[in-house]
């Protein structure tokens, strides 16, 4: 008999929640989002499988409208500094780690069609 196999690129677990403020003038939101791990790519067996590992993102966003049409913003994503990461088999065993860091992008928006 053989042992179950994951479906390559599904993961077991996921959640995301949501804590949001949002009036006539100013909003923000903090966002939470996590993923176990799961087989990316199907070895000939399960030593040899590749794991794409559990990630834990923490993103905030806020604007604030200065008047009807034109908003100031600001985005920070991936408060947590989650790396990109891949091992094979076990978690032990590393195969690629990339640390991206932390994001922030900040701007004006202006709406031309808004009245």
């Amino acid at each position: 008999m053989s042992e179950p196999t994951d479906l390559p690129n599904t993961a077991p677990n996921m959640f995301n929640a949501s804590l949001g403020y949002a009036g006539k003038r100013f909003s923000a939101r903090l966002s939470a989002n996590f993923s176990d791990s799961y087989v990316d790519e199907s070895g000939g067996n399960a030593f040899e499988d590749r794991y794409y590992d559990q990630q834990f993102f923490l993103d905030f966003n806020s604007s604030f409208a200065i008047n009807n049409k034109l908003r100031i913003y600001a985005d920070l994503n991936n408060i947590t500094n989650q790396p990109l990461r891949f091992f094979q088999g076990v978690s032990e065993r590393t195969q690629q780690a990339e640390y991206y860091g932390l994001r922030l992008t900040f701007g004006l928006k202006y709406d031309l069609f808004k009245k």
